[in-house]
């Protein structure tokens, strides 16, 4: 269960450059949150402005300034929804996780329910994933796997343990450090232990990534 937003008094920044997808994505959080305050971005807001949820959409994250504004918002505390543009290209997990954003929403995808539930998780700390990026993810993890390249001496393996695997899946759920510990009646640093070993595993510099990563590979369920 995400959090309640209809009298959440959040504050919401949308760091977007089209106008369009800007009053599009503010109405549509009128018709379920009428209490927050949603604020339009392009520069870095006056000092102690805070914000609990930026959306911005990966396709600007290129321009220039933004990835700046995005960092500077994110470092003071927001949550990060990231949304997708459609299309036939492959989904780029490091890209993705680069971003460190707590959730993924396709704009084929944007409507009032279901904009409203991937801001609830995000908010709520848990990892959101929309149907159009899981789809995408699975068949990618049901194609014929590329054949593998030479690994420097030393490298550890992909597989995971019982272990190591049973810690990702509630990462992926949000969980932190310490809840995961109470839920596997492990130490909190054990916990730390097998999240370091799958970062290794996997290849990746952080949990975002090893997530997506380990959908993609079909390491764990959507």
């Amino acid at each position: 269960m995400g959090i309640e937003l209809d009298e959440s008094g959040l504050s919401i920044a949308l760091v977007l450059e089209n106008a369009l997808h800007r009053f599009a994505l503010e109405g549509m959080i009128r018709v379920f949150d009428r209490a927050s305050t949603i604020q339009s971005l392009n520069s870095r807001p006056a000092d102690g402005q805070r914000f609990d949820l930026v959306l911005t959409a990966a396709a600007e994250l290129g321009n220039d300034g933004t990835p700046e504004l995005v960092q500077a918002l994110c470092a003071d505390g927001a949550r990060l929804l990231l949304l997708l543009v459609d299309g036939p290209e492959p989904i780029d997990p490091q890209a993705l996780a680069r971003c460190e954003a707590q959730g993924f929403l396709a704009w084929s995808e944007v409507e009032p329910e279901t904009l409203r539930e991937a801001m609830s998780d995000a908010l709520a700390g848990k990892f959101y994933v929309s149907g159009m990026l899981a789809r995408k993810l699975l068949v990618r993890a049901s194609m014929p796997p590329p054949a593998p390249s030479p690994q420097p001496a030393g490298a550890e393996g992909a597989a995971l343990s019982a272990r190591e695997l049973a810690v990702l899946e509630l990462v992926a759920q949000g969980l932190s450090n310490k809840q995961v510990s109470r839920q596997l009646q492990i130490s909190e640093h054990g916990v730390k232990r097998h999240v370091g070993n799958v970062l290794t595993k996997l290849n990746c510099p952080n949990r975002t990534l090893a997530v997506v990563r380990a959908l993609e590979d079909g390491l764990l369920a959507v």
